[in-house]
């Protein structure tokens, strides 16, 4: 059975925080944030590793966009 992939935009409505709040947890200005949640660039480790850190969302569940 394949396993559910979360992207950014529904692990923050997950987590019930504004762009502007879940930007600041990731360590990213809104900007990037804004094109990491569209697919407009590619997240990096880094950012992949808070993203796990804040919403204890396992790596494989995470859904990057590209």
């Amino acid at each position: 059975m394949e396993q559910m992939k979360l992207d950014l935009e529904t692990i923050r409505e997950m987590m019930k925080k504004s762009r502007k709040e879940m930007a600041e947890l990731i360590g990213v200005n809104l900007d990037r944030y804004n094109r990491l949640a569209t697919g407009d660039t590619k997240m990096l480790a880094v950012e992949l590793m808070a993203l796990h850190s804040v919403s204890n969302v396992p790596y494989e569940n995470i859904k990057v966009l590209s």
